[in-house]
């Protein structure tokens, strides 16, 4: 009986270390269900494609900005809003409020809006300074799965917002809202 106590701890451990490895490849991934992306004036034309719908982690965004005259005064609005159950009323988890100009010439200024800022900027144009001048930006291949997501999101549906606004004449430049959930994946990643 003594020598099954040796033996058996072995057993738990080589088992407990089998198990170990799959929760190392869960990840919680964001899966779209419907992007709006739209201009409020008239000297920003928006437009976006929503590839793969149906795959949770093959998803992509696409999207062109066609700007006509230079942006100054930017201010982002950011929200992250997750919907619980069949609940219509939203309370936003997260919420912050971004001069842009001053935000892409200092981005470590917010950590967690740094975690979509890289992400972005890898994939896209944008510019790197303010005025924003007259052309044309875009963001290619954007997959909502690879983004990284905070511990503390919880794994629900959700919409996430960005408004752009122009501060100095107090009106809504551009709109873009992602829908979707957040789900557990297995997998190599």
């Amino acid at each position: 009986m003594a020598n099954l106590l040796p033996v058996s701890l072995l057993l738990a451990l080589l088992f407990c270390s089998q198990l170990h490895p799959l929760y190392a490849f869960v990840k919680l991934v964001a899966v779209g269900t419907k992007v709006e992306f739209r201009s409020k004036v008239k000297h920003i034309n928006a437009s976006h494609q929503f590839c793969r719908r149906d795959s949770l982690t093959e998803q992509s965004l696409d999207m062109k900005l066609d700007i006509t005259s230079p942006l100054r005064e930017m201010k982002l609005y950011f929200s992250y809003y997750p919907i619980l159950g069949n609940s219509t009323a939203r309370t936003a988890l997260v919420k912050r409020t971004v001069d842009l100009c001053f935000y892409i010439q200092h981005p470590n200024s917010d950590r967690l809006l740094r975690i979509v800022y890289d992400y972005v900027r890898e994939r896209s144009n944008l510019p790197e300074r303010c005025p924003v001048e007259p052309g044309s930006y875009y963001i290619r291949n954007a997959k909502p799965s690879d983004v990284p997501v905070p511990a503390f999101i919880p794994e629900s549906e959700f919409m996430l917002e960005l408004i752009y606004r122009n501060e100095v004449r107090r009106e809504i430049m551009l709109e873009f809202r992602f829908y979707g959930k957040l789900v557990r994946v297995l997998g190599a990643f």
